[in-house]
């Protein structure tokens, strides 16, 4: 476990800094409440409990925890146990710190029989809240992720797509949405069989993933149906990027047990500039032009600026 402990009272951080470190613990050290924030935003990633005195300078334990608290919600962290440390033993002094947001008190002077049992119990608190993060990560990959491909699904992609949009509504920049298809997949199908027919998505969404752009998306809108979203984009550099993901599908056949398999794709591209245009719209604009591109002779990139 991680610990940022906070006193202003250099010996009493020292004598817990060396207890904790005799049990095991890492320790971030902090001197008063603000500094505490910093270090709290610094390695909040990392942190498993916050050891925080209440009676300090400036701002004491409970401002500081309830600006921790408020971080936490406003960045949508899980939640980090903290225990307040304190010479009052008065009723009043206890509630106002639960209700600040801690989840324990102890009574200065600690005893380490005392703090060692606290510290076993936040341990397996802190275990459980690892294992909690793990499987929500795990459920939103699922929710979020083509489970063939390991591109994003059509909800995410689409997602995706909404929040690109705002962000080019509010910058005044351009964005590329483009869908693109895999020319007569179905004879891939039915010629190589549905495993070669995986293998072929699979090959192609990597060879255009090792060739976006941090910040690009692929998505699996279905079947063999993809859609690319290229924000910050010039208008004079559109139909380049997606005619060089056109060659990256066709210049060389995918693999599948010896056998050689040619594959090419059909591209509509739509550019949005901050328009009063819905998502629907603009995917229907790309979808135009990938059905143009189809029926003109497959293997091409069709984008009307």
């Amino acid at each position: 476990m991680k610990v940022l402990i906070v006193d202003d009272t250099n010996t009493d951080r020292l004598l817990l800094k060396l207890h904790l470190s005799k049990l095991g613990y890492k320790v971030i050290e902090a001197a008063n409440g603000q500094e505490a924030i910093e270090k709290f935003v610094e390695h909040s990633n990392q942190l498993d409990l916050i050891l925080i005195d209440v009676q300090m300078p400036c701002m004491n334990g409970f401002e500081a925890v309830k600006s921790i608290r408020k971080i936490q919600e406003q960045k949508k962290q899980e939640w980090l146990p903290v225990i307040f440390l304190s010479a009052s033993a008065e009723d009043a002094d206890i509630e106002k710190g639960i209700l600040a947001g801690g989840d324990d008190y102890l009574i200065k002077p600690i005893s380490q029989k005392v703090l060692s049992a606290k510290m076993l119990a936040m341990k397996r608190i802190a275990d459980m809240r690892r294992r909690l993060v793990e499987s929500n990560r795990i459920l939103n990959e699922l929710a979020t992720t083509d489970h063939l491909t390991g591109s994003a699904n059509r909800r995410a992609f689409e997602s995706t797509l909404e929040h690109e949009m705002s962000s080019s509504r509010r910058y005044g920049s351009r964005l590329a949405c483009a869908i693109f298809d895999l020319d007569k997949f179905k004879v891939i199908n039915d010629t190589f069989g549905h495993d070669a027919g995986d293998a072929v998505l699979v090959e192609v969404v990597n060879r255009i993933k090792a060739n976006l752009r941090a910040g690009d998306t692929i998505g699996r809108i279905g079947g063999e149906e993809f859609g690319i979203i290229l924000p910050n984009v010039e208008e004079s550099e559109v139909l380049a990027a997606f005619d060089r993901y056109r060659c990256i599908v066709a210049d060389h056949p995918v693999v599948h047990e010896s056998i050689n398999i040619a594959v090419t794709a059909s591209i509509g591209v739509a550019v949005y500039a901050g328009e009063e245009e819905s998502k629907e719209v603009l995917l229907k604009r790309a979808d135009e032009s990938l059905y143009e591109a189809k029926e003109t002779g497959r293997n091409r990139v069709v984008y009307h600026p």
